[in-house]
């Protein structure tokens, strides 16, 4: 409880300007002291912002959108510990883990703030910062009328967060891809959190993509597609250069195709995804380069 410590009221006003068409449902904002003495302070607000009653002294701020539908956080209780992450899915006819993309998430951060006493308001304004990319691609398919139901991921992507500092680490699991088709092609998207630029902990290792096509007789079809250089981030400017606004919608070009025999409907069956698709064996196995 604040109320036997002297505060201050700081007025807190989000511009949206070129982040967000669709803005998140809410803001929480949390203060970290600086000091041994101090208590940490925490709100929920708008997106539009509103007041926080903070006492007067030095923090660590961090700010989030929450009740997002599959990003969570953990390690609130310190600045240098709050961390964004997705969990494992659950509900998918397959064998093999994976966890769910991230929601976009938007963020600020800043430490070594001084709140001064002062029976006025402090003002102040952030522009809160998009840190997850949006990934798409297409892939043409030559007998797509063979495949029964696709299951699609991606491994080797940044898969947390730390919200004070901007850095990621290597996701736990390969990242869930929603993959639909169409007339002769499959489309798919994924997101990924992006590290602050330059900062980047994601091992240098490849991003593969990976498609499971479970034909109408069972059978699985894997295809593998590396996208290590497609979702590579920029190099760093030159010097003197102004650092270049971050592209947050990324198209994957792939324009290899993909060939699926032809099979024949077992009798009696109509295919599907019943058979166990974490074993892959004896299936096979096709590897695509994009440059």
């Amino acid at each position: 409880m604040l109320d036997d410590y002297p505060v201050s009221g700081v007025q807190i006003k989000f511009n949206w300007k070129g982040v967000a068409d669709e803005l998140p449902e809410g803001m929480r904002v949390i203060f970290y002291p600086k000091s041994e003495e101090g208590r940490k302070v925490e709100s929920y607000l708008s997106v539009e912002g509103g007041e926080v009653k903070v006492p007067p002294g030095y923090y660590d701020m961090v700010i989030y959108n929450y009740n997002t539908e599959c990003v969570q956080i953990r390690g609130d209780g310190a600045y240098e510990t709050i961390e964004a992450y997705t969990g494992y899915c659950s509900g998918l006819d397959t064998s093999e883990k994976m966890v769910w993309a991230p929601d976009p998430l938007y963020v600020v951060s800043m430490n070594d703030m001084r709140i001064e006493k002062s029976d006025d308001v402090l003002l102040m304004e952030f522009q809160p910062k998009l840190v997850v990319k949006h990934y798409s691609f297409e892939i043409k398919v030559k007998g797509l009328k063979n495949v029964a139901s696709i299951v699609c991921n991606v491994d080797g992507m940044n898969g947390s967060y730390f919200i004070s500092d901007g850095t990621c680490t290597s996701s736990v699991a390969p990242i869930y891809v929603e993959a639909n088709r169409g007339d002769d092609v499959l489309r798919g998207s994924f997101s990924a959190f992006s590290a602050s630029t330059f900062t980047s902990t994601r091992a240098g290792g490849e991003v593969t993509m990976k498609l499971l096509l479970i034909k109408v007789d069972n059978t699985v079809q894997e295809v593998k597609v590396d996208i290590t250089k497609a979702v590579a981030p920029p190099p760093p400017p030159s010097g003197g250069e102004e650092e270049p606004e971050p592209e947050t919608d990324i198209e994957i070009p792939i324009d290899e195709e993909i060939e699926v025999d032809d099979v024949e409907v077992p009798p009696g069956g109509g295919g599907g995804i019943g058979g166990d698709v974490g074993d892959w064996d004896d299936e096979t196995n096709v590897e695509l380069p994009v440059e």
